[in-house]
């Protein structure tokens, strides 16, 4: 164990120590049977939840420099979330009021209790919405018909969770706001906040993080300074200069740890004279009580006007990067010159080594990014020298190059999407600003496929709902063709019938057969949706005629055609003509296709598997589309095919299988993906029916009934199939007036209600 979670149980402060904690300890006292029962049952408080496993949902960041001091007011803050439910850690820029909640989150998930997740608001501007940010942090989408807050709320309800919401000050009443409907629709939710001032919500408690003390000061300072020398030592000589120091830091870590990265160029005597020059500059009248954003703009200019020139411009250029940058990227806002190409790894090594930029490690590529205070700063810079305008439109060409790969690919590493997401939206947004509307669009149209299974299809649909309008057709044809094909597949039914139309129209007009092939295609598709199946065919037959006549059978574009051709072909019952249509649609996907579209294929073709009666066949699909699905972390992707592997695996009459399948898939989709939320939820009836809790399944099946009335809509073929199961099952087990006892009990509960009766099963 470490250092600190020894003290942390010495002391009392971590009263429920983590399962390998106890485990450990049982052992070493060599307990066994109901001696060592007993013991565990001691390692945790009466009203506290069983041990857990360390979940998922602890993702934190993660330091890479040694965290110093702040015992004591880590055990405080901790104590008081456990005792209230909303904590606000409030102090100035620059104090270190994130990396001590980062430690309290991580003690409280070391617990046992909570799972711990992070929300960095910083990006967000004051306009943003931070229920938006929350639910992408969470992987949460908006669903049509129901208010992003509505579905957070649903996601979170039955969680046991510490969340952390990080730099507020600048959207403190959003942060209020959201803080406030969390906490009264999450009865298990605890939310720790840091801000420079508190939320002023009812039962809100705040704690002011003071600065660090002297001697904790002096400890970060050698720690600092010797990751820069290795050298470097605190000596009874310099000891009193140090501290000096940093007490005219007044203790900001941040302040300190700047100082701490000049020991390779100054000595401690010389760091101390430059501090007081620049002190002197921007101090008020009482010296001891300067304003603290003064001293830390102090502390940053004062770095800043050591760097050499190129370090300085470098610098102010990649505040553009709201998602931080990789070494492309900060190539690419650079001037065209060969030079910067090649100094680019020593210049951004340098601003790393100077402490002005961190790295993450967490995708394919290191990326760089600023803490929050540098990015304003370096934002201020770049404004004042007059580049911000240049610049930004780098930053936005530097999307488009990326939104032009990702028209070929999907092949993207799910830690690098939310940067270059963060990315985009920025270049699109300075892009429509600044009129360059051609260029938004493109790049909407790019990310839109990456962007619609990460996030969801909102944002890109209300961007280009926002560019058309601006788009002269007659000057940029291709374009605006583009943008309708892509507005087409972001909408449903009648809408999306009349986008493809405007698409199909601009490509006749541009004589462009390839364009118009992809239009009639999705024309067909919002067909489908409308229910207008003999129109849907005849368009069907228009694109299959234009595929002969172009030869294009050997492509991806040709395989979205089959895609489409056997969604007609499965709505008519041509089950057979299904299967060969959906089996050249994925051998052609696999060839010249995206994971993503492999995986919706294999789900699709999963399905119809299962209703032609091979059941091995059909998990096997839903099986590798699922497991596509994680490795891609496209969360509603997974939940779906879970459902699949599911039903599969009762046909197989593996009730084992199916269980867990419909338990992984309702743990995913529950407040996120209501669909597939109520498809686990049939499953598991399904499950309970043939085990040894039938009552319980004839409930559930009455709460599933009335979610289908409630939205006026009906089972799919599988859905129905596996439906038909449980129905025929509960006839065999229960009495007809029982089961309609039970489903009308059923169709009260809540969704918080059904989903605790289904993960019980």
């Amino acid at each position: 164990m470490s250092v600190e979670g020894v003290s942390a149980l010495e002391r009392g402060y971590r009263q429920t120590p983590q399962r390998q904690t106890v485990a450990a300890l049982a052992d070493a006292l060599a307990l066994d049977g109901e001696a060592r029962r007993a013991f565990e049952a001691s390692a945790q408080r009466a009203d506290a939840e069983p041990l857990a496993e360390p979940s998922d949902d602890a993702r934190l960041p993660i330091a890479l420099s040694a965290f110093i001091g702040r015992e004591s007011e880590i055990a405080e803050i901790g104590a008081l979330l456990r005792e209230s439910r909303l904590v606000t850690i409030v102090g100035s820029g620059g104090v270190g009021k994130t990396q001590t909640a980062l430690r309290v989150a991580s003690e409280l998930r070391g617990s046992g209790i909570f799972g711990a997740r992070f929300v960095g608001l910083a990006s967000l501007d004051a306009s943003g919405s931070v229920v938006g940010a929350i639910a992408s942090a969470l992987g949460v989408q908006e669903q049509t018909g129901r208010s992003l807050e509505h579905a957070l709320l649903a996601y979170l309800r039955n969680k046991n969770l510490a969340l952390v919401l990080d730099n507020c000050e600048h959207v403190i009443a959003g942060a209020a706001a959201a803080a406030a409907a969390l906490l009264a629709g999450c009865p298990r939710l605890r939310v720790l906040v840091t801000s420079r001032e508190r939320l002023r919500v009812g039962g809100e408690r705040a704690y002011r993080l003071p600065s660090l003390r002297v001697d904790e000061a002096v400890v970060l300072f050698a720690d600092r300074a010797r990751g820069i020398d290795h050298r470097f030592e605190v000596t009874a000589e310099n000891q009193s200069v140090v501290a000096e120091i940093c007490r005219r830091l007044d203790g900001i870590p941040l302040a300190i740890e700047l100082a701490a990265a000049r020991v390779n160029l100054l000595s401690v005597k010389a760091l101390a004279g430059q501090l007081d020059d620049r002190f002197q500059i921007l101090a008020g009248a009482d010296r001891t009580a300067l304003p603290h954003q003064q001293t830390m703009r102090a502390a940053i200019d004062w770095s800043f006007d050591l760097l050499a020139p190129r370090e300085q411009q470098l610098y102010e250029w990649l505040s553009v990067f709201s998602g931080g940058c990789t070494l492309e990227g900060a190539v690419a806002v650079a001037p065209p010159e060969e030079a910067w190409r090649d100094e680019m790894l020593d210049l951004l090594s340098s601003l790393v080594d100077k402490s002005l930029l961190t790295v993450d490690f967490a995708g394919t590529r290191p990326r760089y990014r600023y803490l929050e205070s540098f990015h304003t700063h370096a934002a201020e810079k770049l404004a004042a020298r007059g580049e911000t305008a240049i610049t930004s439109r780098r930053h936005a060409e530097a999307s488009l190059a990326i939104a032009q790969k990702l028209e070929h690919t999907l092949e993207f590493e799910p830690n690098d999407i939310e940067p270059e997401l963060e990315n985009a939206r920025c270049a699109i947004e300075w892009s429509t600003a600044a009129g360059e509307i051609s260029l938004a669009t493109r790049i909407t149209c790019g990310f839109t496929p990456i962007w619609r299974t990460s996030r969801g299809d909102a944002q890109p649909r209300r961007w280009l709902e926002v560019l058309l309008p601006r788009l002269d057709d007659r000057i940029e044809p291709e374009i605006t063709g583009y943008a309708w094909r892509t507005l087409a597949s972001l909408r449903q039914g009648t809408q999306k019938i009349e986008a493809a139309q405007q698409a199909i129209a601009l490509a006749t007009i541009r004589q462009n057969p390839a364009e118009r092939v992809a239009a009639i295609c999705l024309l067909t598709s919002g067909l489908i949706d409308a229910g207008r199946l003999d129109e849907a065919e005849s368009a069907d037959e228009t694109t299959l005629e234009l595929c002969r006549q172009l030869g294009m059978f050997e492509s991806q574009r040709y395989a979205r055609v089959a895609e489409v051709h056997a969604f007609i072909a499965v709505r008519r019952g041509r089950f057979e003509e299904a299967r060969r249509s959906y089996t050249e649609a994925l051998l052609l996907t696999l060839r010249f296709g995206t994971a993503v579209a492999a995986t919706s294929l294999r789900h699709n073709l999963a399905e119809l598997e299962l209703l032609l009666g091979d059941a091995a066949r059909a998990l096997e699909l839903a099986t590798a589309a699922a497991d596509g699905a994680r490795r891609m972390r496209f969360g509603r992707f997974e939940a779906i095919s879970l459902t699949n592997v599911a039903a599969c695996s009762l046909a197989l009459g593996d009730a084992g299988g199916a269980r867990k399948a419909a338990h992984d898939a309702l743990d995913l989709a529950q407040g996120a993906y209501p669909w597939a939320a109520i498809v686990a939820i049939q499953h598991l009836a399904t499950v309970a029916a043939l085990g040894e809790a039938p009552p319980r399944a004839a409930l559930l099946r009455g709460y599933v009934d009335a979610w289908y009335r409630a939205r006026g809509c009906e089972r799919d073929v599988v859905e129905a199939r596996t439906y038909e199961t449980l129905m025929a099952t509960l006839r065999e087990r229960l009495p007809e007036a029982q089961i309609t006892k039970l489903s009308t009990e059923g169709a009260l509960l809540t969704e918080e209600e059904a989903t605790l009766e289904a993960l019980e099963i």
